[in-house]
């Protein structure tokens, strides 16, 4: 039986719909109160992601600030690998980027050198002035990682009485005076004709003087024979200024820059000829710069040609050719270092090894009317300013970069002086190492093996290579690979398998070891190169029939597709005319 509650359906449904409607109330209620109460924690609730916010992004910043210091500090220390410099002269400005050594301040911090003073441990002095006296006790105890820009004894050299009274077919007859003031007479009175200047021992004092004017009792000048009828480009006598570069000394090694020499014009025209005019024949510090020369301007300035091409085309136009000349020069230049080495080796006796010297010269020669060559001085320290003629800049800088990239001043690793002699060793074999320098393999392999006097070769075989003549032999594979735009004037460049036996006789044993060094490293690359046009010819007669045989398939298929593309001309013609 049914209990009858007395209330109907439509009852029931009515407190359905009113608590569906409390229901929603109590979710609107709950849902404002639950903003409210976030709408009034919201301040707290910010400020609390704001702080988290700013704490992750200082801590991002000062992480990213260490890593960028660390990548900084690892980054200088990889550019300059601790690599200084210091200057020394008695010039006041040499430590100034705006004198005397403008170009070779700007060059080595190209290169990530850091000025320094002698106060501190550095890897290059560049020296003005011959350093050997004054700075002897900074000198003579060097690590292996530092190099000085001088040789010690080379004043022999670039000394203008020393080099004036050499014995040579190149230089100028000169007389030291007083001491050969008969000896310059009777000289002169056999050569009536001869004209002479007189120089100052040390400084550029240059005079066109009759005999009788000469003052032979002088002890600050000598005396030397007067080039007459040189070779003038537009009327104008000129000189000419080669960068020489010395890298090694028992055994020699003497490079010249290839890349362009310096050429110096005088003001004034050479005729008509008058001795009380100094412009007609004395190039001093204001000459006239090939830029300036009517006939060089337009090739230098305008076509962009060195000096010296801009100097061969004037040659040629005049029906000359400049090869025999330059030939000339060199030769001029290497017999300078064959007689004055001896003098080197002996001033570097005071010193445990020549290792850390180089020398930049720049050799200054004349040509008389048939391009003869004449040689008239060579300058320790030559100028590398331009100050005075600007557009000189980029010869001075590239000449210093090529000098810093054979010498390996401007090699990264020097400098790095870790104290680790085996990470030393395995960083210099690195770059060059035994099998580097490694000759003559047949001689080796079959006369010489442990019998090191069986021929001259066998001294280079490695069971007999002294200790000196291989890290000298490295370190002139070293200067092979990064010679740049030096060429290397001594040892000369070598044929395959020709030895001059004249040329042997005349030097010493350890300069005839790297002379026959030098000829067996050229038999090697004759090989290689041989082998690698052998290999270049297969390749090229393989590619060569390859095309042959395809050619008439290609020509075929080439015929097919244009009949074809016909065909379908012609059906397209058909099918508009049957329209």
């Amino acid at each position: 039986m049914e209990r009858n509650t007395g209330i109907t359906t439509e009852d029931q449904c009515k407190e359905k719909d009113n608590n569906h409607d409390i229901t929603k109330e109590r979710r609107f209620f709950n849902r404002i109160m639950g903003d409210n109460i976030n709408k009034s924690d919201l301040p707290f609730t910010n400020i609390y992601l704001l702080v988290c916010i700013i704490g992750v992004l200082l801590a991002l910043l000062i992480q990213n600030y260490n890593l960028h210091g660390a990548s900084s500090n690892s980054s200088k220390d990889h550019v300059t690998g601790n690599r200084k410099y210091w200057v020394y002269s008695t010039h006041s400005d040499v430590e100034s980027r705006r004198g005397l050594l403008k170009h070779v301040h700007l060059v080595l911090e190209r290169i990530g050198y850091e000025m320094s003073t002698n106060r501190t441990p550095w890897t290059l002095l560049w020296s003005h002035d011959y350093p050997f006296r004054v700075l002897y006790p900074h000198l003579h105890r060097l690590k292996h990682n530092q190099m000085v820009n001088h040789f010690p004894g080379t004043g022999f050299i670039t000394n203008k009485v020393d080099l004036a009274t050499s014995d040579s077919k190149y230089i100028p007859k000169a007389f030291k005076l007083p001491k050969d003031g008969d000896a310059f007479l009777q000289y002169a009175s056999r050569n009536k004709k001869a004209m002479f200047l007189q120089k100052h021992n040390q400084h550029r004092g240059v005079h066109l003087k009759n005999v009788s004017e000469i003052d032979l009792t002088s002890g600050e000048s000598f005396v030397q024979e007067y080039v007459q009828k040189p070779f003038l480009v537009d009327g104008h006598k000129f000189d000419i200024g080669v960068y020489v570069a010395l890298t090694s000394v028992n055994p020699l090694r003497v490079y010249y820059y290839k890349g362009d020499v310096l050429f110096r014009y005088c003001p004034a025209k050479y005729y008509p000829f008058d001795p009380k005019v100094l412009d007609k024949y004395v190039v001093g510090d204001d000459y006239l710069p090939t830029w300036e020369v009517p006939y060089l301007a337009h090739p230098y300035t305008a076509l962009g040609f060195s000096m010296k091409e801009a100097f061969d085309t004037y040659v040629r136009s005049k029906g000359k050719d400049p090869t025999k000349m330059w030939e000339e020069i060199e030769n001029a230049i290497t017999e300078v270092f064959l007689k004055k080495e001896h003098h080197i080796i002996g001033a570097l006796k005071s010193y445990p090894s020549s290792d850390n010297f180089f020398e930049l010269m720049r050799f200054d020669l004349v040509v008389d009317e048939d391009l003869k060559v004449y040689l008239l001085e060579a300058n320790m320290s030559p100028n590398l300013s331009s100050a005075h003629y600007p557009p000189n800049q980029l010869l001075y800088e590239q000449v210093l970069y090529n000098l810093f990239s054979l010498v390996g001043v401007a090699d990264f690793m020097r400098g790095r002086d870790t104290g680790d002699l085996r990470e030393r060793m395995l960083a210099e074999n690195m770059v060059s190492s035994q099998k580097n320098i490694a000759v003559w393999s047949d001689e080796c392999r079959t006369k010489c093996r442990d019998q090191c006097e069986e021929t001259p070769v066998c001294g280079l075989c490695k069971p007999c290579l002294s200790v000196e003549l291989k890290r000298s032999l490295l370190k002139a594979h070293r200067e092979y690979l990064h010679k740049g735009d030096f060429k290397r004037l001594f040892p000369p460049s070598m044929e395959q398998r020709s030895v001059k036996p004249d040329v042997l006789t005349e030097l010493n044993e350890i300069n005839k070891l790297q002379y026959l060094w030098y000829q067996g490293g050229c038999a090697l690359y004759r090989t290689a190169s041989a082998f690698s046009n052998r290999k270049e010819t297969s390749i090229g007669i393989f590619v060569g029939v390859l095309i042959v045989l395809v050619s008439p398939l290609a020509a075929q298929y080439e015929d097919n597709t244009i009949l074809q593309e016909e065909r379908a001309t012609c059906d397209i013609f058909d099918h508009i005319r049957n329209k």
